[in-house]
């Protein structure tokens, strides 16, 4: 308890020092916990498949926040790992079939494709 009660009064002598610079270490503190790269949020993941389709997430987070150049990005590189998948079953060929959202939190969504594996 103690140990808590010192540092608790070490931020304050800081915070009433140098406001500016507490302000300053807090706001790219939250910035850089709160953003993801624009790469990994476009980036395919496959997250089912069973020969006859393949469902690919887009990315780690909303599709929402990034541009729409990113999310056409996003479909192309799913379209392509999709193909992918699909070609190491029977049924050679992929095709878009849906999209859902579905909500990782209050604010977050991650979007989901569905492609059908076929001959």
């Amino acid at each position: 308890m103690l140990g808590a009660l010192k540092v608790n009064e070490r931020w304050h002598m800081i915070i009433e020092r140098r406001p500016a610079l507490f302000l300053a270490a807090l706001a790219v503190s939250a910035g850089l916990a709160g953003c993801g790269t624009p790469e990994s949020m476009t980036e395919p993941i496959v997250s089912s498949f069973n020969e006859a389709s393949v469902e690919i997430q887009l990315g780690q987070g909303d599709m929402g926040f990034v541009s729409e150049e990113m999310r056409a990005q996003a479909v192309q590189k799913a379209d392509a790992k999709a193909a992918e998948i699909c070609a190491r079953g029977p049924n050679r060929r992929a095709e878009y079939a849906s999209q859902r959202r579905i909500p990782l939190s209050q604010y977050v969504y991650v979007t989901k494709r569905l492609y059908l594996c076929l001959k």
